[in-house]
């Protein structure tokens, strides 16, 4: 039986495409920058090549349609916390996260030394830009570009990390359509550009909604189809994350090593063969990390400095610092189930100046919590891990619950963690689809009394 198609309805992409350039025309006034109208579709007509040329020529349109309504909104939502930060707060520049000021000073620094002729191997070696030579040196690319339509300025940088963003929900679609019908995959899409962690940093100038992007592409071609030119892509989207951000580089190596061991798989026949080429290649990257000092010592510098950093941001007597005392193991399970409901308490982010521009990181916080709820439920209750059981789509699954919990060990950080939360909550939709109307009222009830319980608990002990 042939599956009824379900096409976003036309007059909806009309209406955005006009609030796209009421929206951009806002922005080009309020940052007295004509680049930022040029650059929103510049921008727009990259993410619709992209989708499609990634996507089956069946979902092509409506990734397309999601992702044009994504970018609208966060184009919408960046240009509210801009004016709101500039014209209201009267701070000198739109930053949220301190951090952003390193990435917009670094991309102005790098595009005035890319014009003198430096390299990107030059980049990656200069003082200060170490850990991020990747991100920097592709700002760097979109501040020549705002340079040419009109001014190189922070929100000029934010219509690209609005691009980006955008191209997320657009590529969960496509995800979902290999498992979910059409209508469902776009409710799926729509509710992860909604109340994930996407839209809170779609506003800042950080690099995590770019890892992000890079895992969901990499999960998307995983699971999608065996080919070289799919194989040749992850390669280099590998090489891109590991400049972008050491550790999720690394990690991206498990990932990838999914792809290419199916491949080899499928497409060697000689189980002995097969054989030979797994050990040797296991063999050969295990002595390639052990042996590189140059690898070990930076993951062991980065693992060690947010550590640090973790240890600094909190007092002795807070709730990480007890939970890491626990003994090894179930501090681990502790620190990675904390980690999964942070903001917590939902009250921390109110207490800077700025925690107004925090509320939708408060909103995905609550919403990922809730989404726990149901996966639980349905892996121990309904046990729709089994029921779902495709062995890349599983293997995937088991990587992610590793990452979450080895970066939980090292900070509670959910730009860290976001990278591999498509395929989680790929699985929370799935546990929420298997249940009866009765089991979701079942699942609502007792995680809110238990997020009540835990915020009572947290102020008594006043941790």
């Amino acid at each position: 039986m042939t599956e009824e198609r379900y096409i976003i309805n036309s007059n909806y992409i009309l209406v955005t495409i006009l609030f796209l350039i009421v929206v951009s025309i806002i922005g080009s006034f309020l940052d007295r920058n004509v680049a930022i109208f040029a650059l929103s579709f510049i921008f727009i007509s990259i993410g619709t090549i992209f989708l499609s040329i990634i996507n089956r020529v069946e979902n092509i349109k409506n990734s397309v349609y999601i992702f044009l309504i994504f970018f609208a909104i966060y184009l919408f939502y960046t240009t509210l916390i801009n004016f709101g930060l500039v014209e209201v707060y009267m701070t000198p520049y739109s930053f949220v996260e301190s951090d952003e000021g390193l990435f917009y000073d670094g991309a102005s620094d790098i595009a005035n030394k890319m014009r003198l002729g430096y390299k990107f191997d030059d980049i990656a070696k200069l003082k200060g830009y170490l850990d991020l030579p990747g991100s920097i040196y592709f700002n760097a690319y979109i501040a020549i570009l705002a340079n040419i339509f009109g001014t190189h300025t922070i929100f000029t940088q934010k219509v690209a990390v609005t691009l980006i963003s955008a191209l997320i929900p657009a590529m969960m679609y496509s995800i979902s359509r290999l498992y979910l019908s059409e209508k469902i995959s776009i409710i799926v899409a729509i509710i992860y550009g909604i109340f994930s962690f996407v839209p809170y940093l779609s506003s800042l100038l950080l690099r995590d909604v770019h890892i992000a992007l890079m895992y969901i592409i990499t999960f998307y071609i995983i699971l999608d189809k065996l080919s070289i030119i799919n194989l040749i892509i992850l390669f280099f989207i590998s090489i891109a994350s590991y400049y972008y951000r050491e550790q999720t580089g690394i990690f991206m190596v498990g990932f990838t090593a999914i792809y290419f061991f199916n491949f080899i798989n499928f497409t060697i026949k000689n189980n002995y063969i097969k054989l030979m080429i797994y050990l040797s290649l296991l063999g050969g990257l295990t002595l390639l990390v052990l042996n590189n000092q140059y690898i070990m010592e930076i993951f062991n510098q980065t693992i060690n400095s947010s550590a640090e950093h973790t240890v600094e941001q909190s007092s002795s007597g807070s709730m990480g610092a007890k939970i890491a005392k626990l003994p090894f193991g179930l501090n681990v399970i502790a620190l990675f189930g904390f980690s999964q409901i942070q903001p917590f308490p939902p009250s921390l982010i109110f207490i800077s100046k700025k925690g107004m521009f925090h509320f939708m990181y408060l909103l995905a916080g609550i919403a990922w919590y809730f989404g726990w709820g149901f996966l639980l439920y349905g892996f121990f209750k309904n046990r729709v891990f089994f029921k779902r059981l495709d062995l890349k789509l599983s293997l995937i699954f088991l990587f992610a619950i590793i990452y979450l919990a080895l970066i939980a060990v090292v900070e509670f950080n959910q730009r860290r963690q976001m990278a591999v939360y498509p395929i989680v909550y790929l699985f929370m939709v799935f546990s929420y689809l298997d249940m009866t109307i009765t089991q979701r009222t079942i699942v609502w009830v007792r995680m809110l009394l238990l997020f009540l319980t835990l915020v009572l608990v947290f102020n008594y002990l006043k941790l």
